[in-house]
């Protein structure tokens, strides 16, 4: 079961929601847990709520539980990025908390539905002339590392950059999506100012711990080898 102390901003909720509609019992607030002691995966992010993490422990009883930090590539005490420091900041409230965590930062999440890929497929101006590297993720993989990682039975620990292994420029995927025929719209996520402060990521720890194989970007617009 999943527990979410309130709403979450995406892509976070986006991604809870399709796990709860694939079977996973998602509940919001500890007045929202049934009776039991089923163990809690405590999913926390960026929302807009007062985070009390010594306030749901204490809520949430005898239950045990571990907690899943979803925080997204560039959390770091040192960003520029407001929404990315908050971030670094709730990572380190919930490493001091002592819970059982896994943390996963994910990168740019990209689908056929996706909002990046929709905004990309606009042809929208780019910041730098779209020359920033990015090591953007499918967002099946993103959900497929969530499966699991909730179907994991040991102990909980560490960070995790959910970060594709191949390096894009804005501007190649912006001309992929482009070509793709996806329908135009959507919105930056993340936005600019966090997606400037984007390095190159260590997709090889993500791979190896959870076992995935990552899909590839130019799936998305049909053009494989």
């Amino acid at each position: 079961m999943i527990m979410t102390a309130g709403l979450l901003e995406p892509p976070f909720d986006r991604l809870l929601n399709t796990l709860a509609s694939r079977g996973e019992r998602l509940v919001v607030g500890t007045d929202a847990l049934p009776a039991g002691s089923e163990p809690v995966t405590l999913a926390v992010g960026a929302g807009a709520f007062v985070f009390d993490f010594a306030g749901l422990v204490r809520a949430l009883g005898s239950r045990p539980f571990r907690v899943l930090v979803l925080s997204r590539l560039g959390a770091h005490p040192d960003t520029k990025a407001p929404a990315l420091q908050r971030l670094w900041r709730l990572e380190e409230h919930v490493r001091k908390g002592g819970a059982p965590t896994l943390t996963l930062r994910l990168a740019p999440l990209l689908g056929r539905e996706s909002p990046l890929w929709r905004k990309l497929a606009s042809r929208p101006a780019l910041p730098r002339s779209g020359r920033q590297l990015l090591n953007p993720v499918l967002e099946t993989d993103a959900l497929e590392t969530l499966t699991r990682a909730l179907a994991d039975s040991q102990p909980w620990s560490g960070w995790y950059e959910v970060a594709g292994p191949e390096v894009w420029s804005l501007a190649e995927l912006a001309q992929l999506a482009a070509r793709s025929g996806a329908a135009p719209g959507g919105r930056w996520e993340p936005e600019l100012d966090e997606l400037a402060e984007h390095r190159l990521a260590e997709a090889e720890p993500w791979m190896h711990r959870f076992a995935i194989t990552p899909g590839r970007i130019d799936s998305l617009a049909g053009v494989l080898a």
